[in-house]
């Protein structure tokens, strides 16, 4: 009987998730998780880490069971079996393509459901102690060494085994060296389809591949010419040579001068030298690189250092950075975008602009680069500048009033005077001194408006006042 193997149910029917839990707790598994939709799977498959998952080809989202599984293989080497009702030969190809542990058709029985998950776990178990042989711990001497090389080599087995593999080599194709460690040699190169000789296949199926009919195989897909010049490493009689393959070719040297990891590193170390957290990510939306501001922001975010190293729709907070949607679309359009995006943190409001900037290579964006400025200060200067603004403006348009009022009242006081002293006789001295009083304030509030007029035009000048 199974001894509480961990199962993770990926499932988009909830009725048919819950029945599968069942029979599997009746057997005496450990579900420790169930998912509806692709995404959900990768991120649980993260954080769950079962020993098997029981994976639906057919599920809501985005990814199908089938690109899902890819990844988590890719990933966290997790065997999966995959549940479907349909038998249909293009859906069977596909899903024999990612080298599945299993393939139940719906509806099973529980014995058989029982027979592949053993099976599975089995054949999982058999293959990482083959690993743990090919690539042990007292190699990491020659790990070491392969590090110190400044050029984009692997070490291969006579096996076909990924023995070693320097980052420098990893960065190209998008890898972490750990991804790569163990994995068969084609899990990184493939042989070219065009461009050259076609590959010499005699009666008995074996291909002979020359050094420059090889391409390396990115992580977003894509495939890039390349040139392999080997060596050899040498033992004891005992332990057969290894070979040193050594990565070249003109299409790696361009992308590694413009877009490649060096100009990661230098992009990253002047954003740290300007204190501006940055970022950048690639198509696979994987970060490629980042300075230690960005780290710490992340980290202050409840993002792990772990999760850094995720793609970026396995981790929910990264959308206090940015939106994967948004992401996307630039990698569509290539065009740079600003954006300010206002944090509450507290009592404190933090403005903070994102510039995204996309990385090209003839003229298809493979890279974006995020640059993020704290722009608290210069927002509270517009809103200032703004409320000043809006005073001034007030404040004119109040005067503004007040002089056509005025100039009202100058007839209305002259004919107000005019009735009250009209049985006074001028001569008397009175009438005529008041009037001439009145006369000199009015005079005086039109010299008042001559100087405001000439204030007025220089803040109009200045657009203090619209």
């Amino acid at each position: 009987m199974p001894q509480g193997s961990k199962i993770l149910i990926v499932e988009d029917e909830m009725l048919i998730s819950m029945e599968i839990k069942q029979k599997l707790m009746e057997m005496g598994y450990n579900v420790v998780g169930q998912a509806i939709t692709g995404e959900s799977a990768i991120q649980k498959a993260g954080e769950k880490k079962p020993d098997l998952i029981l994976m639906d080809i057919r599920l809501k989202g985005e990814l199908d069971g089938i690109t899902a599984a890819k990844r988590v293989m890719e990933l966290y080497d997790i065997p999966i079996i995959f549940l479907t009702a349909h038998s249909d030969k293009a859906t069977l190809e596909r899903a024999i393509a990612v080298s599945p542990s299993g393939y139940l058709l719906k509806p099973f029985k529980g014995r058989e459901l029982m027979t592949n998950i053993e099976m599975s776990l089995h054949k999982h178990r058999i293959k990482q102690k083959v690993r743990e042989e090919v690539h042990p711990e007292a190699l990491s001497v020659l790990g070491k060494k392969i590090d110190a090389i400044m050029l984009p080599v692997a070490v291969i087995s006579d096996t076909g085994v990924i023995k070693e593999i320097n980052q420098i080599a990893a960065d190209l194709g998008g890898f972490l060296r750990q991804e790569l460690l163990g994995r068969p040699v084609n899990a990184i190169f493939e042989i070219q389809q065009e461009g050259n000789e076609p590959v010499l296949v005699d009666e008995s199926g074996i291909k002979i591949i020359l050094p420059d009919q090889v391409s390396l195989k990115r992580k977003d897909g894509t495939m890039v010419p390349v040139t392999l010049t080997g060596g050899f490493i040498f033992y004891d009689r005992d332990h057969p040579p290894e070979y040193l393959v050594l990565i070249e070719g003109a299409e790696i040297t361009t992308t590694s001068t413009h877009i490649g990891p060096e100009m990661i590193r230098h992009l990253m170390a002047i954003t740290e030298i300007l204190k501006f957290p940055a970022f950048v990510i690639d198509k696979s939306l994987m970060l490629t690189g980042h300075n230690q501001l960005f780290a710490e922001l992340a980290n202050k975010a409840g993002i792990s250092q772990y999760m850094l190293n995720r793609p970026l729709y396995e981790t929910p907070k990264f959308s206090f950075f940015g939106d994967v949607q948004d992401l996307k679309e630039i990698f569509r359009s290539g065009d740079l975008e600003r954006r300010i995006r206002k944090y509450v943190f507290g009592k404190t409001v933090k403005f903070i602009e994102f510039t995204r900037i996309p990385l090209k290579k003839e003229g298809v964006t493979t890279h974006i680069a995020t640059i993020m400025a704290d722009v608290t200060a210069e927002r509270h200067a517009v809103y200032e500048a703004e409320k000043i603004r809006k005073e001034y403006t007030e404040l004119y348009l109040t005067l503004e009033n007040i002089r056509g009022l005025s100039a009202d009242l100058r007839t209305s006081i002259h004919d107000l005077l005019t009735k009250i002293f009209e049985d006074e006789p001028l001569e008397s001295g009175y009438a005529q001194e008041k009037i001439d009083e009145v006369s000199d304030i009015m005079s005086q509030i039109d010299t008042a408006w001559i100087l405001y007029a000439e204030i007025r035009d220089q803040m109009a000048k200045k657009e203090y006042i619209v």
